[in-house]
């Protein structure tokens, strides 16, 4: 169990840690005052430290469904368990896969495919937690803690989908990098972008607290 708990809030660390780092590189990249390959390097060394929230978002789950195991608070049958790290493995190779690849279309591809699915995830967490509750499966704390994940992955959801406008507008302004108007339509592009960053945050620290403090009881 203590391998399960330590892997549990090193996911938190990378998930919360490096999201701040994609955070500053995305405020940094506003700076019209930098050269315009600056900010492209600040703004990728932004995307390649997306990649460990993202991953962390995919192993939170199982990883939370071993710590149920071995405390006895859930009793699923092996090749359920068996199932569910399958089915994470495969979704954190797609991930990869999509990071790696050096074709645009791919990445495309698989980063949709991603894209949907955190809503596939955040949809059946929701149904566990509605079927949980009405059968008296699992204590309040545990449900707060899967609805507040099933949150985050719609969040994560809204982020991609209000993150590719901005980036459209990044790349003009590659060949206007001076340009004050499109400056202006990037800084504003992100401005919600960063609504959901810090909402993830919340929810994030949120459901730790829900782990630690076993609330509500």
């Amino acid at each position: 169990m203590e391998f399960w708990l330590y892997l549990h809030i090193l996911l938190l660390v990378f998930w919360v840690g490096t999201d701040l780092g994609v955070f500053l590189a995305a405020k940094y990249s506003e700076r019209s005052e930098f050269s315009m390959e600056s900010r492209q390097v600040v703004l990728m060394l932004g995307m390649m430290l997306d990649r460990l929230p993202r991953s962390a978002l995919v192993l939170i789950v199982p990883s939370g469904l071993m710590l149920t195991q071995a405390s006895g608070l859930t009793e699923l049958s092996p090749s359920s368990v068996l199932g569910i790290w399958v089915f994470a493995a495969c979704w954190l190779a797609l991930l990869w896969a999509g990071f790696l690849s050096e074709s645009t279309r791919i990445q495309s591809l698989l980063a949709a495919i991603n894209w949907w699915l955190n809503l596939i995830l955040a949809l059946v967490l929701l149904i566990v937690v509605v079927y949980s509750y009405v059968h008296q499966l699992l204590p309040s704390w545990i449900l707060t803690k899967i609805l507040l994940v099933a949150l985050i992955c719609v969040a994560g959801f809204l982020l991609d989908l209000l993150f590719g406008p901005a980036m459209g507008i990044f790349a003009h302004l590659a060949d206007m990098p001076s340009d004050v108007a499109l400056n202006h339509q990037y800084r504003q592009a992100l401005r919600p972008v960063y609504w959901v960053v810090l909402l993830i945050y919340v929810l994030a620290l949120g459901a730790a607290a829900v782990g630690v403090f076993k609330w509500p009881a």
